[in-house]
């Protein structure tokens, strides 16, 4: 009897024990990425649950994640694995970590070797520029709402924070010797510094050099006035070959008329540091075509120039008022060589030039006397040119006192007459 009772007795101290167990048992997700899939990742309250007896735990361990029971001896410390002691606790963050290193900035950061496992639920994934211009990225407390997104960003999904950051970050050529001259897109970099910008610099075509300025050993540095260095701010823009094509444009004189594109010539090259200067438009009495360069000054409004940067561009028609040179040799300087004399419209479409007395006369033919346009119509003898294009009559004067002379009253009245217009 006394055995029996004995007996009945352990096994309800079993079943008791039993139910305490089951009483203290967590609930703890349980799935691994390598088996699960992103799921593991990313939802792992998409998972049943198992009781454990020992604690909860997340790791992230380079390759695999992994959730469930915490084993008694095993140990979960550290970035890669987190424990907790409450049911269904562990759907920590796996977020991206690096910690101001020229990677952290200058690469995606992608790799597994960057995943940690967040300290608590309560943490989100950061990303974060330094004072000193490098980037952080980790698990931590939401960015203030305040932030501006290029200087701190959070997010709350397994690693958001991964990829480039900011997402305005410089990314440049990156590369020297005889392969650089062209360079690969595969050599193209992000800058390790936010604040850094691209370079070019080079002596030949197998001796370029590029990268951003903020590079170890770089050989330009922004701000520099060293004449071989282009420094330039925008992505891939330190791409230009050593020489390259300067374009084609229209080069002609006296051409108002559109122009056809089958007539551009070729403006020569350009090395990486020479800025495109493109094509250009002169209209001031006569149409003038060609190619712009650096020895020219400006080409502006002010001085009747257009220009443009695609080739061939400067093809379009332009409107050309007519106008003749109008002057005497008696009153102005200028009107000897011609090229510099005043200029005047002339709705007749007709200039002359000529020398009278001593005096070279250019001027609108239909403003002449009538004494002067009946010599340069009917006397051979007299020296007066009339011509038909705009501008014609800015040839230089010889000089030479060679043409008939006329009255010295009739010089008089026609120096006054030309001065009474041009007033």
């Amino acid at each position: 009897m006394g055995s029996h009772t004995l007996f009945t007795a352990l096994i309800v101290a079993a079943l008791g024990l039993s139910q305490l167990d089951s009483c203290l048992a967590i609930q703890c997700y349980n799935c691994t990425s390598t088996d699960n899939g992103e799921n593991c990742l990313k939802n792992p309250a998409s998972f049943s649950t198992v009781d454990c007896t020992n604690d909860c735990f997340t790791s992230a361990e380079p390759g695999n994640i992994t959730r469930g029971c915490l084993s008694g001896d095993a140990n979960c410390s550290g970035f890669n694995c987190n424990s907790c002691n409450s049911d269904k606790c562990n759907t920590n963050l796996v977020c991206q970590q690096c910690l101001g290193q020229a990677e952290c900035g200058s690469s995606n950061v992608t790799d597994t070797k960057y995943n940690v496992v967040c300290g608590s639920t309560d943490q989100v994934c950061v990303n974060q520029v330094n004072e000193n211009q490098t980037v952080t990225r980790q698990c931590g407390s939401a960015c203030a709402t305040d932030a501006k997104p290029d200087t701190c960003s959070s997010c709350n999904t397994a690693l958001c924070n991964e990829g480039m950051y900011p997402t305005t970050r410089l990314q440049c050529y990156s590369c020297t010797g005889e392969t650089c001259n062209t360079p690969a897109i595969t050599s193209l970099t992000a800058c390790e510094l936010v604040s850094a910008q691209c370079y070019m610099t080079g002596t030949s075509a197998t001796a370029m050099q590029r990268g951003c300025t903020s590079d170890a050993g770089a050989k330009c540095q922004v701000g520099s006035t060293d004449t071989s260095c282009v420094i330039c701010n925008t992505t891939s823009c330190n791409n230009l070959a050593y020489e390259r094509d300067a374009g084609t444009c229209i080069e002609c004189t006296n051409c108002a008329a559109e122009q056809n594109t089958t007539i551009a010539k070729s403006c020569g090259k350009l090395t990486y540091n020479q800025e495109d200067l493109g094509c250009y438009t002169l209209n001031n009495g006569t149409v003038t075509r060609g190619c712009l360069t650096a020895e020219q000054g400006a080409c502006t409004t002010e001085n009747s120039c257009k220009k443009c940067s695609e080739a061939n561009c400067n093809v379009a028609a332009e409107a050309v008022e007519f106008q003749c040179a109008m002057c005497s040799t008696l009153t102005d300087a200028k009107c000897q060589a011609g090229v510099d004399a005043p200029l005047t419209a002339c709705t007749s479409n007709n200039c002359f030039y000529g020398y009278w007395n001593g005096a070279g006369i250019r001027g609108c033919f239909d403003q002449a006397s009538e004494l002067m346009q009946y010599q340069c119509v009917n006397e051979k003898s007299h020296e007066c040119v009339q011509c038909t294009t705009s501008l014609c009559n800015k040839v230089p004067f010889s000089g030479a006192d060679t043409l008939k002379k006329l009255s010295v009253g009739l010089l008089v009245g026609l120096v006054l007459a030309l001065r009474y217009t041009l007033n």
